[in-house]
C-alpha cells in the first residue's frame, strides 16, 4: 500500500450535515472527490490514505473493481505486440540476406574466377597438435621430383609393384648371357649327346640346326665369376663369351661339366662387380607358387616370363639312356630355346632350379611343359666339379617297374648279380617305398634319387616284404653305361 502526501491546496472538506429531513436517507457518499490527481494511487480494496499518518478516511465501496498492474512512474506505458507483424519482418529479413548471398556467389564466378578455392576448417572438434607425417618411402629408382611453386618437393605417391616387377629386378642382374664359337672345342673332350637324341618328347632348348654349344644363359654362382649353366650348353667347349646384364661382356673358360646331370660350371675374368644369385632349396618348393624365368631366349637377352610351378619331383630322362633321370621342377612361364641354363625363380627372388627342359610337339616351340633341374641339385654337381670330386651317376643294381595295383612304390623285377642291391639282400618281388627317408612313389623316380647320389655314399632302403617293412643299409655304386639303375 502507498501513502500520498497532503496536499496543502486542498480544500477543506465541508462539514457534515446532520439536520437533514428525518425521514430523508443519510447521504454517506460526500461531496464529489475533486479532479483525479496524476500522482494519486489507490489503493485496494478502497481505501485511501487521507490526512496525517494513522488517520483514514470511509470511502464508498466500489460496486465493481479491475485489478491493475503497477507501473512505475518513471517507465514509458507497454506496447502491444503482434506475431504476425514480427513473422513478416522475419522474413523479409531472411529473404535479404539470401538474395545478397546469391548475388555474391554469381559475382564471385564471373568476376573472381583466378582466386582460390576456400580454405575449410574444421569446427566440430578442439583443435589438436598435428602428428608427426610419416616417413614416405622413395621410389625404387631415381625419377625426377615434383615442385610446387612454392618450390616445395612433392613426392609422388609409391604403388606396391607388381610381384614378376620385384623378381625380375632382383634376378636379371644375376643371368648371363653365354655364347660358344663352334669348332673351339679339341678331338679329345669328351662327347655330348646331340641335342633331341633318344627321348624326342624331351629336349634341350637348343635348336638341331644351332652349332654344337651354340647359345644359351648362366646363373652368377658366386661374385668371384663363376657361372652355373648347363652342359649343353657349353657343349665340348673350353671356351666361351659371357655377356652380363649390363651389356659388359668379357671371357670365360669351361670349368667343368656333368653332361649326364647336364650341369656346367664357367669361370670368368673381370673387374666388374658381380650379383651372385640367391638360392632356395626345393623343399620349399610347392605346386601352384608363382615361377619367374629369366634368360635369353633365342638370344633375346634378358627376357622375362612367368607362370607357375606346376609339378615338383617330376623325374625327366634328358638325351640319351646314358643321361641319368633328374627330378625336375615342371612349370608353365614359357622357356625356349636359349633359356637352357637361365634361372626359375620364386617370388621372393631366389633362383629355385636351372632352366634347361622343354617338352615339344615337333616344332621347338614352347607349349607349356618346361623342366628346371632343382637348385640343391645344380649346386651339389658344381661343388663336386670345384672340388675335383666324381660326377658319375649313383647305381643300385635292379631292374624294376611300377606297381599295377597297390601301394605305390619301385616294384624290383630282378637283382643284378654282384650289385650294392645284391649284397644288401634285395630280392624279386621287394616293393621299395623309401630311400634315407624319402619315400619313393615309382620306379623312374627311385632312379633319379640313386642316380644323383655320389658313388661311395652309403643310403637306406625301406623295403616292403610280404607285408613286412625291412630296411636294409648298401653302399651305392658307379652307374655302368646304360643301365638305368
Amino acid at each position: 500500500m502507498s501513502i500520498e502526501p497532503e496536499d496543502p491546496h486542498r480544500p477543506p472538506d465541508p462539514p457534515e450535515d446532520t439536520h437533514g429531513p428525518p425521514d430523508e436517507p443519510e447521504d454517506t457518499h460526500g461531496p464529489p472527490d475533486p479532479p483525479e490527481d496524476p500522482h494519486r494511487q489507490l489503493d485496494l480494496p478502497g481505501f485511501e490514505s487521507d490526512g496525517p499518518a494513522g488517520e483514514s478516511r470511509n470511502l464508498p465501496v466500489p460496486l465493481s473493481g479491475e485489478t491493475v498492474a503497477w507501473v512505475s512512474p518513471d517507465s514509458s506505458p507497454p506496447r502491444s505486440s503482434n506475431p504476425a507483424l514480427a513473422m513478416l519482418v522475419a522474413s523479409v529479413v531472411l529473404a535479404v540476406f539470401g538474395l545478397v548471398g546469391i548475388g555474391v556467389g554469381i559475382g564471385s564466378v564471373f568476376f573472381n574466377r583466378e582466386a582460390p578455392p576456400p580454405e575449410i576448417v574444421v569446427v566440430s572438434r578442439p583443435e589438436t597438435p598435428a602428428a608427426a607425417p610419416r616417413p614416405v618411402q622413395a621410389p625404387p629408382t631415381s625419377r625426377p621430383a615434383l615442385r610446387s611453386d612454392g618450390g616445395t618437393d612433392l613426392v609422388p605417391p609409391v604403388a606396391p609393384l607388381d610381384p614378376v616387377v620385384e623378381v625380375a629386378r632382383a634376378v636379371v642382374p644375376s643371368v648371363v648371357l653365354i655364347e660358344v664359337v663352334a669348332g673351339e672345342q679339341p678331338d679329345d673332350s669328351p662327347e655330348v649327346p646331340a641335342p633331341g637324341s633318344g627321348d624326342p618328347e624331351f629336349v634341350p632348348e637348343l635348336p638341331e640346326d644351332q652349332p654344337r654349344g651354340g647359345q644359351g644363359s648362366g646363373i652368377v654362382y658366386d661374385a668371384s665369376g663363376l657361372i652355373l649353366t648347363n652342359a649343353h650348353v657349353v657343349g665340348n667347349a673350353r671356351a666361351v663369351r659371357v655377356q652380363f646384364a649390363d651389356g659388359t661382356r668379357a671371357e670365360g673358360e669351361v670349368v667343368g661339366a656333368a653332361p649326364a646331370i647336364d650341369v656346367a660350371l664357367v669361370r670368368v675374368e673381370t673387374d666388374i662387380a658381380l650379383t651372385p644369385a640367391i638360392f632356395a632349396d626345393r623343399s620349399n618348393v610347392e605346386v601352384g607358387q608363382l615361377a619367374v624365368a629369366v634368360g635369353s631366349p633365342f638370344g633375346l637377352q634378358q627376357s622375362v616370363t612367368s607362370g607357375i610351378v606346376s609339378a615338383v619331383g617330376r623325374a625327366v630322362r634328358e638325351g640319351s639312356a646314358d643321361s641319368a633321370f633328374v627330378e625336375m621342377i615342371q612349370t608353365d612361364a614359357p622357356i625356349n630355346p636359349g633359356n637352357s641354363g637361365g634361372a626359375l625363380a620364386n617370388r621372393f627372388g631366389q633362383v629355385i632350379g636351372m632352366n634347361t627342359l622343354i617338352r615339344t610337339d615337333g616344332t621347338m616351340g614352347n607349349i607349356g611343359l618346361g623342366f628346371a633341374i632343382p637348385s640343391d641339385i645344380a649346386l651339389n654337381i658344381a661343388e663336386r666339379i670345384l672340388n675335383g670330386e666324381s660326377t658319375e651317376l649313383g647305381y643300385l643294381g635292379v631292374w624294376g617297374s611300377d606297381p599295377e595295383i597297390g601301394l605305390p612304390g619301385a616294384f624290383v623285377d630282378e637283382v643284378i648279380p654282384g650289385t650294392p642291391a645284391d649284397e644288401a639282400g634285395l630280392m624279386p618281388g621287394d616293393l621299395i617305398v623309401g630311400i634315407d627317408e624319402e619315400p619313393i612313389s615309382t620306379f623312374v623316380e627311385l632312379a633319379a634319387k640313386v642316380q644323383f647320389r655320389a658313388p661311395g655314399t652309403p643310403a637306406e632302403l625301406e623295403v616292403l616284404r610280404d607285408d613286412v617293412l625291412l630296411r636294409f643299409t648298401l653302399v651305392v655304386g658307379v652307374r655302368p653305361a646304360t643301365d638305368d639303375n
